[in-house]
């Protein structure tokens, strides 16, 4: 899946959440490289955004999205950019990675 049908995924997803979409689209670059079928960590990790199954439902129970399924990737979506806007971010190894680049790009800036 490439970007044009992540922007298309993301502005169906949209209406409900409303993280960065840039941020967004990089994690899920990082993460899956915009496959809404991926697998990783072994078999652990599936979807667009890289979900373990348990944390999923644990997300989306929070977000109050009880009725969502972790191998649909609008539903991963959805979660994500909840979670995002929550201050779980740190559950995606990109989202941590994204973030220390993005503070030391800061602090290279600021050196002399």
């Amino acid at each position: 899946m490439r970007i044009r049908t992540l922007l298309l995924m993301l502005l169906f997803a949209a209406p409900v959440q409303a993280a960065d979409i840039n941020l967004v689209i990089d994690i899920l670059e990082c993460e899956s490289s915009g496959k809404y079928d991926a697998v990783g960590d072994d078999g652990i990790s599936y979807g667009i955004a890289q979900f373990r199954k348990e944390t999923f439902y644990e997300l989306a129970a929070l977000a109050g999205f009880v009725h969502y399924h972790y191998k649909n990737p609008i539903h991963q979506l959805r979660v994500m950019n909840w979670a995002l806007d929550h201050g779980y971010g740190n559950r995606w190894t990109c989202y941590r990675k994204l973030k220390e680049e993005e503070q030391n790009a800061k602090l290279k800036k600021l050196r002399p």
